[in-house]
């Protein structure tokens, strides 16, 4: 087997395969990834909080060419999370963080990332601090 033809082997196949993935399951595909990324590190400040570094908490960022958040932890930022392009969010606070005891500092919030017709929630529950992903058959 030579070069080109493993070439054209793999171009056939990322047609192919381009063309089994209809544009609304990329948008949900991509959305579903930044939503469970953001979860996670929504629960790994709150375990930090409650371990008793106060210090680590999310903030969002917005700039000409879109919005991202940041995970902020001892005063340095630890990683950068842009939204995908096209995708918008809504959010209660500018801050995400938590209580020493789990619960949300100040309060809690959900938060709405969508495109077009695929819409997510993240609810971050006011009591408890619990972080809530709706999936499945809550999604519109």
């Amino acid at each position: 087997m030579t070069l080109v033809e493993v070439v054209i082997t793999i171009s056939i196949m990322l047609i192919i395969s381009s063309l089994c993935f209809p544009k609304d399951s990329i948008n949900k595909h991509q959305i579903n990834l930044f939503t469970k990324q953001l979860c996670s590190d929504i629960r790994y400040v709150r375990k930090a909080n409650m371990l008793g570094n106060l210090k680590t908490y999310i903030y969002y960022f917005e700039d000409n060419q879109s919005t991202s958040y940041i995970v902020r932890e001892d005063g340095k930022d630890l990683k950068k999370i842009h939204l995908p392009s096209g995708v918008n969010i809504q959010y209660g606070n500018s801050k995400i963080k938590f209580k020493s005891d789990g619960s949300p500092d100040p309060k809690g919030q959900t938060i709405n990332i969508y495109k077009e017709n695929v819409k997510i929630e993240l609810t971050i529950v006011p009591v408890s601090g619990r972080v809530l992903l709706k999936e499945g058959k809550y999604e519109t």
